[in-house]
């Protein structure tokens, strides 16, 4: 059974007790109702956690919602980040996959996250792009609606040209027309021939597999060693007839070829009757980039290593 809000208490859950969940608890990374937040809030190790409503939870991306705070092979919580291989360590990671490696504190890396200009610039640039996917668009929009006039105009260009022609061209597709049916009968009646003999080999070998069947069932086994060997001269019999299938090129395929005649350019003393082609022409639109060359240069970099570190003098003590 699903609540309102789509999620229940973790707590009331371990004691087996269904509540809805008010608030969650990135820290404990489960759902708490009003109830156990009073308790939640009150405790000496969660009352510094900060909880976020479970309407606000939603609407975090999942891929988002899905960052643990804790390790989940070590069940242990995030201290470190490792530069050199890029990833969140626990006090374990560290001992186990990360010794030697220069690590930085979550707490110090993360405390301007959300401040940070970043987020401002990110923003803004969707704004911009969204901004040149609109003129995209549009101009796609106006392009599309030149080539439907263009269309118009050619189709009624070509049905110009084509009734200049059409009474020419009518006798001659009558003629044609006849050359096609001969050439195909003559076509279908050699395929027929050999679609036959190929048909009276298959029940040969039809004849074969029952035989070899039957021999193997029922026949002696002296019976059964003889009988192999005239299989087996039949059998390569059907082979060698397989073989000069490829070999004669009878298993080429026919085809009825179409071609136009050269005296064909006397008509309107013209080949064709036209051509069509696309040709880009320059854009007549520019993609605003600045923005993106700004949020990479006012990306915050954490350093690699140690020695990228540097050092600022704060207080001199004399001895």
């Amino acid at each position: 059974m699903a609540s309102a809000s789509g999620s229940f208490c973790g707590v009331c859950e371990a004691q087996d007790v269904v509540n809805e969940a008010a608030v969650w608890c990135p820290e404990c990374n489960e759902g708490i109702c009003t109830s156990c937040e009073k308790h939640h809030r009150a405790s000496r190790g969660t009352k510094h956690h900060e909880v976020t409503s479970m309407n606000d939870y939603k609407q975090i991306p999942h891929t988002i919602a899905s960052i643990n705070q804790y390790c989940p092979e070590h069940d242990k919580k995030y201290q470190h980040y490792c530069s050199l291989h890029e990833k969140l360590c626990c006090p374990p990671c560290i001992t186990t996959n990360h010794k030697k490696c220069d690590l930085l504190v979550i707490d110090e890396i993360i405390k301007t996250s959300k401040g940070s200009a970043l987020f401002d610039i990110m923003e803004q640039s969707l704004k911009e792009m969204k901004k040149n996917i609109e003129r995209i668009v549009e101009d796609r929009r106006q392009n599309l609606e030149a080539i439907k006039h263009q269309r118009q105009r050619f189709h009624a260009d070509i049905k110009e040209t084509r009734e200049k022609i059409n009474n020419h061209l009518d006798k001659l597709e009558q003629d044609i027309k006849q050359d096609i049916q001969a050439a195909e009968q003559k076509v279908i009646s050699q395929i027929n021939r050999f679609v036959q003999k190929v048909s009276d080999h298959g029940k040969t070998i039809d004849e074969l597999q029952k035989n070899i069947t039957a021999t193997k069932r029922f026949a002696t086994d002296l019976q059964t060693f003889f009988g192999g060997k005239m299989f087996e001269s039949e059998i390569q019999k059907e082979e060698e007839f397989m073989m000069s299938l490829i070999e004669d090129g009878c298993l080429q395929q026919l085809n009825l070829q179409w071609r136009m005649d050269a005296k064909m350019s006397d008509i309107l003393s013209m080949t064709k009757i036209s051509e069509i082609s696309v040709i880009p022409k320059p854009s007549t639109i520019s993609v605003t980039t600045d923005r993106e060359k700004q949020a990479q240069q006012m990306i915050p970099k954490i350093p690699k290593t140690i020695n990228e570190i540097q050092l600022t003098l704060l207080k001199t003590i004399e001895n």
